[in-house]
């Protein structure tokens, strides 16, 4: 599959925001991360989370609503199969018309920071934009207001950019849910420690004359919670690895339904032209003008079957 994949998040607090940068920056530990990679990140506006968050103050106004969105992060990659079978060159083309396609929805000066990581599994662009409408006013809704809205904003980018680098739109109405990417990844990219169990029965009281160690029912029982502790992570990257089949299985086969509906319908129209060949498009306006005129009659004549039967007794 090659879907676009356009994720936003609201950040309503200067702390949100910033938390958010040092991340991007790499500034606090990110376990998902390759160090070694680190340095083929990009930082497009800013060169450390300071120089961003002073970005996103000098564009936020004096006055700002209470629980008001502060900034809009957005996550920009495609589907992981697609994006990491594309160039270095082809990744970067697509992140240059999205980081375009960004700044003419938004106004260039209110994108005030972006990035590429390429230090995670697959690569991807964010980007921070202060939601600035045209009025001049703080106003993330009238970017990001309700599902009409962000189902639009979806369309829009997979038909202005996806469908130049060959990725298209994700299934509308799909029942998949999605998580932010960066958090995906985040989970299942992690490492799974060994495990370390202290096979030593455990000392429960100690005397002068004697000592009491677990049961045989209490050693059991302890080992089997610290098992289950540190496997739980793995459990859960399972659960996760399995759910994102699932929907990807789903909306693989929702476009197969989508295709073979498409064909039909082709076919249809195809057989139907056939009937047109050698006219005009004055003679075809007539042939259709008088196939309405046939179903009028035949309509006209059903209902007056349809009371003459009612009249002399006879039910339908």
């Amino acid at each position: 599959m090659n879907f676009v994949i356009l994720r936003t998040q609201k950040l309503k607090s200067k702390g949100a925001i910033c938390r958010s940068t040092k991340h991007a920056f790499r500034e606090q530990d990110t376990p998902n991360a390759d160090p070694k990679l680190t340095p083929e990140n990009i930082h497009i506006g800013a060169q450390s989370s300071d120089e961003a968050m002073a970005a996103v103050n000098a564009r936020l106004p004096d006055k700002i609503r209470k629980n008001g969105v502060m900034a809009i992060e957005y996550l920009i990659t495609a589907s992981p199969e697609a994006m990491t079978a594309k160039s270095r060159k082809d990744q970067d083309n697509y992140f240059h018309d999205s980081l375009a396609w960004l700044k003419a929805k938004h106004g260039a000066e209110n994108v005030v920071y972006a990035g590429i990581h390429r230090d995670e599994k697959t690569p991807h662009m964010y980007a921070y934009v202060v939601p600035i409408d045209p009025k001049g006013k703080l106003n993330a809704r009238h970017f990001l207001g309700g599902a009409k809205a962000l189902n639009a904003m979806q369309t829009d980018f997979a038909q202005q950019v996806g469908v130049k680098h060959d990725f298209q739109r994700g299934i509308e109405g799909s029942k998949a849910t999605h998580q932010r990417v960066q958090s995906f990844y985040g989970q299942i990219n992690q490492p799974q420690a060994p495990l370390t169990v202290d096979k030593e029965r455990k000392v429960l009281k100690k005397g002068v004359f004697s000592t009491t160690v677990e049961s045989d029912e209490e050693y059991q029982a302890r080992i089997i919670r610290e098992v289950n502790k540190q496997i739980q992570p793995s459990v859960e990257k399972a659960r996760l690895s399995a759910s994102e089949t699932r929907k990807r299985h789903e909306m693989s086969k929702t476009l197969g339904n989508v295709h073979e509906d498409l064909k039909n319908a082709q076919n249809s129209i195809q057989a139907l032209s056939k009937h047109f060949d050698g006219l005009d498009k004055n003679q075809v306006a007539e042939v259709i003008k008088l196939t309405e005129s046939l179903k009028q009659q035949n309509q006209t004549r059903g209902a007056i079957c349809s009371r003459s039967n009612k009249n002399k007794g006879y039910s339908r």
